[in-house]
């Protein structure tokens, strides 16, 4: 999710280089939400206490060589990691080692699951070549939802106990993930929500998540049109955008699509987003996304991805460097905001954001940050210190501060 890259032939570079990496490819460069400027920010979550489950994340090698994230997360979605075609390479045939062992792994750290169910085996799907997300015909629906209903089935029963929430399929609007029509997808979250209600009620069923395109949209409203989002207790999306400002309006007209169809109710979590490692500013994106999507609305947020996804997108460690600034910059801002509440949040002018917290201790806390350059902004004297996204702490020097597009925290 670029968009910012200074350099067009590194760009193109850049791009050429996804292009071959079939789970990234569809990330670079998708902008689609208008300008920021224009959306109206409209505060859902006021005086609500954030919660430790709106910070989650992908790994795609969870459970392999790589290490467990030195950082806290309440969830950990499932996609790259695994997935059906993988686990069940025949009919009756399941190979669960894997499956296992990132199961074992999220129970040592206290994790829980969201468990996309997609991709569809080449010997269940109905167009066998379909183009592939992994595996060619892995984005064909099954030619009989018998084979559907059996791995729905075999995957809840093997996973009782141990996995909370499970997603029907990913980006479903995009041909590379989904061939299929939507009356078949319907059928599919119909079948995998009564599958998995029946095994136990208390398990928690998302729709398919759609990226905040105008295909994602439409692909949304024809879903929601046809009865499938009365077989989901969550709605999911994906929040990639140009900027991070650009998902208010993501999230607005998704809410618009449920209101249409009498869902409001249903939360809405943002199962994927992140933005290349290389960006020149991932750690006050990173920020200012999670800041925006809890403002908007959304009650979890999962990055997209700990270790890069097999590049640099969204990478917030790595082997040689461990913890990069941006993982830095995801355990500082979590700090900030589990256990606090946001009291008002505006823009004070085109670039510049301003968000009003109460801490957990009762103290007030005020997040600003400006989307172009940088700017002394004046703070009310009550603020005697602020914290930047690495952590570090400096002293408020007569009644002012500077703000960058890296947000910063003043505390009384």
């Amino acid at each position: 999710m670029a968009g910012r890259v200074r350099d067009w032939a590194q760009r193109a570079l850049i791009a050429l280089v996804l292009s071959a990496l079939a789970p990234l490819a569809h990330k670079w460069p998708l902008q689609w939400a208008g300008a920021a400027a224009n959306d109206v920010l409209n505060v859902s979550h006021v005086n609500v206490v954030i919660p430790p489950t709106l910070f989650g994340m992908t790994i795609n090698a969870i459970g392999q060589s790589q290490p467990w994230p030195a950082l806290k997360f309440d969830g950990v979605r499932l996609w790259g990691a695994i997935y059906w075609a993988q686990i069940n390479p025949a009919p009756g045939i399941y190979n669960w080692a894997r499956f296992d062992a990132i199961l074992a792994a999220a129970e040592r750290e206290h994790v829980d699951i969201v468990l996309n169910l997609a991709f569809t085996p080449r010997w269940a799907a109905s167009v066998k070549d379909a183009p592939p997300a992994f595996t060619p015909g892995a984005s064909s629906p099954p030619a009989d939802l018998t084979a559907w209903d059996e791995w729905v089935s075999a995957a809840v029963k093997r996973a009782a106990g141990r996995i909370k929430y499970w997603e029907i399929w990913n980006e479903p609007e995009d041909p590379k993930y989904y061939s299929g029509d939507i009356a078949t997808m319907v059928q599919m979250q119909k079948r995998a929500y009564e599958i998995i209600k029946a095994s136990d009620p208390a398990l928690t069923v998302l729709t398919p998540s759609s990226n905040g395109t105008p295909d994602g949209y439409r692909w949304q409203q024809a879903f929601m049109a046809q009865g499938g989002g009365q077989y989901a207790d969550v709605f999911a999306f994906h929040g990639y955008t140009s900027e991070p400002e650009a998902v208010i309006g993501i999230i607005a007209r998704f809410k618009q699509i449920l209101a249409a169809h009498d869902l409001s109710t249903k939360p809405i979590w943002d199962t994927e987003a992140g933005w290349p490692s290389h960006e020149d500013n991932p750690d006050g994106f990173l920020a200012r996304a999670y800041i925006l999507k809890w403002i908007s609305g959304v009650d979890r947020f999962y990055w997209y991805e700990f270790a890069g996804g097999g590049s640099d997108f969204g990478k917030l460690w790595d082997r040689a460097r461990g913890l990069l600034p941006s993982g830095i910059a995801y355990r500082t801002v979590q700090s900030w905001l589990v256990g606090a509440s946001v009291v008002a949040a505006d823009r004070t002018s085109p670039s510049t954001w301003r968000v009003e917290l109460r801490m957990p201790d009762g103290r007030n806390g005020l997040i600003l940050w400006t989307t172009k350059g940088r700017s002394v902004h004046r703070v009310d004297p009550r603020f005697s210190r602020y914290q930047g996204l690495d952590g570090g702490e400096g002293a408020v020097a007569n009644g002012e501060v500077e703000i960058s597009p890296k947000p910063v925290l003043l505390l009384e």
